[in-house]
């Protein structure tokens, strides 16, 4: 008689880590709006417009002409130099698109290339709390050891010397970072860039530098890249992606700007990992440089829903929200009835019908994410049903 398999044929680092958060979430949200229930989906960090019609025309184009095969695994030259020459004219990076690019199925596989490729067991991986939800997972599933410098809202999340330097150990060997930041809607000053870069030169530690909300920013703010001082240039590894500027969540492509040596060794990790990115997909992405003016749009657009959710947020007793200088993330501060993240937002759930992330998810109990990457119409439908709920 054969035995049944049981978790002890999981991967242990498989068993270690839980699903996405928030892709859970989406997929609930989902589930019971395809059953008829009246759901108000506030999780998902997807834009909710349409793909600029340029680069669907280009796809379409990219596939009648047969660019349907097998690429070189780094990508498309073509798109490597767009992306090197959007690197040095928008972040004032300067790469060798021949030596310094990788196009990636994704921002989120070009995270875990880098750690995939760098890290190993024993390895330890600072990452700045609240934290999207996948970086430690991914750490944990190259055997390496994610290690929180926890932040605060009640000090805006400041990054200081003093904080980064808590957890530093003989075994530190990365640091993620992330802005503008997912969840919290922060974006770094030009002094936290300073005190991040030095103590990335200090201690010589590689840094993922996570930007792939770089473009929607409000109010004259604009991110700063780590890699822009030339001094630190080569412990970066800027991560970034075509899926929230652009639209283009379905699309899957990523892309990479790092040292070139640092390069080498990650496109030999994506030739057995993945091959390469999607052809066509990478040649229609060219045009995506060419739509700024979709992209200012969509911002636009955001900081209008931005500007009514923040406003109505803070009309509701029990709940506090800073307006986000980038991102299309709200990081409300609930306090009501002594309920941490998870048990108010299973009660705004149960009895609101709206569904947003609890802040636990991303290591902060005290914060719920609401995603105004929704229609106004949805944005003030939830509002209305916390506000009969909660006043």
């Amino acid at each position: 008689m054969v035995n049944k398999l049981d978790d002890s044929i999981v991967n242990s680092k498989v068993q270690s880590i839980g699903p996405s958060a928030s892709s859970s979430l989406n997929d609930k949200a989902m589930k019971l709006r395809a059953e008829g229930k009246k759901i108000v989906n506030l999780t998902i960090g997807e834009p909710n417009f349409d793909t600029p019609k340029r680069v669907k025309e280009a796809a379409y184009k990219s596939i009648e002409l047969g660019f349907t095969h097998y690429v070189p695994s780094s990508g498309v030259n073509t798109l490597k130099e767009s992306i090197a020459d959007k690197f040095l004219k928008e972040n004032n990076i300067a790469f060798n698109p021949a030596e310094e690019i990788i196009v990636t199925p994704g921002g989120k596989f070009a995270i875990y290339l880098a750690i995939i490729t760098f890290l190993e067991e024993g390895d330890e991986v600072l990452v700045l709390d609240p934290s999207w939800v996948s970086y430690k997972p991914l750490v944990q599933l190259s055997g390496a050891k994610p290690v929180p410098i926890p932040l605060y809202y009640d000090d805006n999340f400041k990054i200081t010397r003093e904080k980064l330097e808590e957890n530093v150990t003989n075994n530190t060997k990365m640091i993620i970072l992330n802005s503008p930041n997912n969840p919290t809607g922060r974006v770094f000053t030009e002094k936290e860039v300073g005190i991040i870069n030095q103590f990335v030169l200090d201690y010589n530690i590689l840094a993922i530098s996570d930007e792939i909300y770089e473009d929607i920013v409000y109010d004259d703010v604009k991110n700063i890249s780590l890699a822009s001082d030339p001094a630190v240039k080569e412990n970066i590894i800027t991560i970034n992606g075509f899926s929230k500027s652009y639209a283009m969540t379905g699309w899957r492509l990523g892309y990479i700007g790092a040292n070139k040596n640092l390069v080498k060794e990650m496109v030999k990790v994506q030739q057995h990992l993945v091959s390469c990115a999607t052809s066509f997909a990478q040649y229609a992405a060219v045009e995506a440089f060419a739509c700024k003016d979709e992209v200012y749009a969509m911002v636009e657009d955001y900081k209008k829903r931005r500007d009514f959710l923040v406003t109505a947020l803070n009309s509701i007793p029990g709940i506090e929200c800073r307006s986000p200088e980038g991102t299309f993330y709200a990081f409300a501060k609930v306090e009501y009835n002594g309920m941490n993240s998870e048990e108010f937002s299973q009660y705004i759930f149960e009895n609101a019908g709206v569904l947003v992330t609890p802040g636990a998810a991303y290591n902060n109990n005290e914060c719920i994410r609401l995603s105004f990457a929704a229609s106004m119409e949805e944005l003030k439908e939830g509002v209305e049903n916390l506000r009969k709920l909660l006043i």
